[in-house]
């Protein structure tokens, strides 16, 4: 059997390394993913050409992915290459993001789902896929 990050005591990037290499599969990566502290940004903000704008990622049928980051530098060193200015970072656990994208969604025009770390991992979380991935990091 795996063993879990309670128990070995991984990172966030740790974990992040160990689903990148397929050390740990999906589930267990969620399990254990949906207590890390992540850092993230409202999805709104100010442009450096004076105009505002969303700082999603695209995403598939009209959605976007909003991201979020394991540290506060990784989350200043993406707007800043987007031309973001203003922005606050706001840190919480990853599962307590998802809920937080779960209710935002239902009265946005633009639907979001999560990505994690954008240029460094390859973890998204649809917007479709939400609720599963809701259901299975809570067990």
């Amino acid at each position: 059997m795996e063993e879990r990050k309670e128990e070995m005591g991984y990172s966030a990037i740790e974990l992040l390394d160990k689903h990148d290499k397929g050390e740990i599969d999906d589930v267990i990566f969620l399990k254990d993913f949906g207590n890390a502290k992540v850092f993230y940004s409202t999805p709104f903000g100010d442009h450096k050409d004076g105009g505002q704008r969303l700082f999603l990622l695209p995403g598939p049928d009209n959605t976007g992915y909003h991201p979020v980051f394991t540290s506060q530098e990784r989350l200043a060193q993406f707007y800043q290459n987007a031309g973001r200015v203003g922005f606050m970072a706001m840190n919480g656990s990853f599962v307590s993001v998802l809920e937080t994208t779960m209710n935002i969604n239902v009265n946005a025009p633009v639907k979001m789902g999560l990505i994690v770390d954008p240029g460094y991992y390859n973890v998204t979380v649809d917007v479709a896929a939400l609720d599963t991935v809701l259901k299975i990091i809570k067990g």
